[in-house]
């Protein structure tokens, strides 16, 4: 911010999304079980770099992906 716009912060309709998405995310941390971990992948799964999915796990020496099938090993 340089001083060139005005700034007039959050209107009321966006400050209660926030609030309802901050309750939301806060509700999911204490829950303890997170959606993504509920699936049907193993638990030790990894985070693929290609579909961003915790279902990346070893298997015969390389890590693979078990829902795109994005392997290091090529």
């Amino acid at each position: 911010m340089i001083g060139m716009l005005k700034d007039d912060g959050l209107d009321e309709h966006q400050k209660k999304l926030v609030a309802e998405k901050r309750a939301q995310y806060e509700s999911a941390i204490q829950g303890g079980s997170k959606q993504e971990d509920s699936g049907e992948f193993p638990e030790g799964a990894q985070l693929c770099i290609k579909c961003n999915t915790k279902a990346a796990v070893q298997m015969d020496g390389c890590l693979t992906c078990l829902n795109c099938g994005e392997s290091k090993c090529g």
